[in-house]
């Protein structure tokens, strides 16, 4: 595989991960708010709206 590739494989991972780690632990019904972020990214809402569908 090529590095670059692996990287940006790496990178997504990272910022998914951030993001489901902000859900459970800023928010009161952070379980809640993790399964509608992946709900939505598993549908195609953008990265930059989950936070206005989910109520972020």
């Amino acid at each position: 595989m090529n590095k670059d590739l692996i990287k940006g494989i790496l990178i997504l991972v990272g910022v998914l991960l951030a993001l489901a780690i902000f859900a459970v632990v800023a928010t009161d019904d952070g379980f809640q708010k993790l399964s509608c972020m992946v709900r939505a990214i598993l549908h195609g809402v953008s990265l930059t709206n989950i936070h206005s569908v989910c109520g972020l």
